[in-house]
């Protein structure tokens, strides 16, 4: 389901991807706007630095929940985003 999350220029922002168990040894990744096989814009994914030092994820894996942080958010930020 869809989550707003709010965040002001300057400050960071957590935003919560809960998954099924069976996704618990897969890699986790933010993707910015579409997130398709062909077009994919990858911020951050497991076990890989991010693009960008202002994105970090980690991944609780008992509770089944990973979590991004963005720091020091810009206007770029905007948009829409997807955890997979």
């Amino acid at each position: 389901a869809p989550v707003t999350v709010n965040g002001h220029k300057g400050e960071s922002v957590d935003i919560r991807c809960p998954y099924e168990s069976r996704y618990k040894s897969y890699s986790k990744y933010l993707c910015k706007g579409e997130c398709n096989i062909r077009n994919k814009i990858i911020m951050v994914e497991s076990g890989s630095p991010a693009k960008d030092e202002r994105f970090s994820l980690t991944d609780n894996k008992t509770a089944r929940v990973f979590t991004i942080t963005i720091t020091d958010l810009r206007t770029e930020d905007a948009g829409q985003y997807w955890c997979a």
